[in-house]
């Protein structure tokens, strides 16, 4: 295969799995600071007529002299004043609004600067997944046990689309969120390996294809030769990564995560999000 093509799709396979973790789209911009963000979401809808709740949130942050990556991931229960809402859980400002009354909520909150946004449904991940014939992760027992649906599939095992997101979205362990976020970046992994494995070139058409019906995003086109700079650019192993941390707590009878703030403007200026 043509190495545009291929480099075409594996952006592409990374952007899909907007889930959570290391992504490569650096768009053209004439903003004048020294980064781009980029807020990345992963929509889980209930229904054609119900868009649902962002229940994956990021911020990749890309220095546009160094190509350094930075990425920030927001708990989904995070409890935040959500525009023209009120207080509420922050994954709630998509359903409750729009794509706008998300950015606006993550910057009051954050204090940043959002660029863009790429914004894809939890069905695609599926999607995808089953494209390449499934993605091969090593699957942690405790998980397989209290999760028939993964057909007890334990240690490294050969995964579809349904049992890949019901694995990386698993949660109720004693890492929580921060296990959720973990086997995101490891499924991202295994769907770049997959995607490189000789047998799945052929898949191009199909996995480029969904892209173009299912990504929401308002980043400008971009050149093959920009992407290709990028991903020989920068090592995703060395990028820089933090969370959103808190307290969980009941309120009302709803389980919330209360940031703690002076630990996030900490990690805000660590990963350089305002620079």
């Amino acid at each position: 295969m043509d190495k545009k093509i291929l480099i075409l799709v594996l952006v592409g396979i990374i952007v899909l799995v907007a889930g959570v973790s290391y992504f490569l789209f650096v768009p053209q911009t004439n903003s004048s600071s020294e980064r781009i963000n980029i807020l990345f979401l992963g929509a889980d809808a209930r229904s054609s007529q119900d868009q649902g709740y962002t229940d994956s949130i990021n911020i990749l942050s890309i220095d546009k002299k160094t190509k350094e990556v930075s990425l920030l991931s927001i708990p989904r229960d995070t409890r935040v004043q959500i525009t023209g809402r009120g207080v509420d859980k922050i994954n709630s400002a998509y359903a409750y609004g729009d794509i706008n009354t998300t950015i606006d909520t993550v910057e009051n909150f954050l204090n940043v600067r959002i660029d863009y946004y790429v914004l894809v449904d939890f069905t695609d991940f599926k999607e995808l997944v089953d494209s390449l014939g499934g993605i091969t992760m090593n699957v942690e027992p405790h998980i397989s046990v209290v999760r028939p649906e993964l057909h007890g599939k334990t240690g490294v095992s050969k995964l579809t689309g349904e049992e890949a997101l019901i694995y990386v979205r698993f949660r109720q362990d004693s890492e929580s969120e921060g296990g959720r976020m973990k086997r995101h970046r490891e499924a991202i992994t295994a769907i770049i390996n997959e995607a490189l494995n000789p047998s799945n070139i052929l898949q191009a058409p199909t996995v480029l294809n969904q892209l173009r019906e299912n990504v929401k995003t308002d980043i400008p086109p971009l050149e093959t030769t920009v992407i290709e700079t990028l991903i020989t650019g920068f090592d995703i192993e060395n990028a820089q990564t933090g969370v959103v941390t808190g307290e969980y707590t009941h309120i009302n009878g709803i389980n919330y995560m209360i940031p703690d703030m002076n630990q996030t403007e900490k990690v805000v200026i660590k990963l350089g999000l305002r620079k």
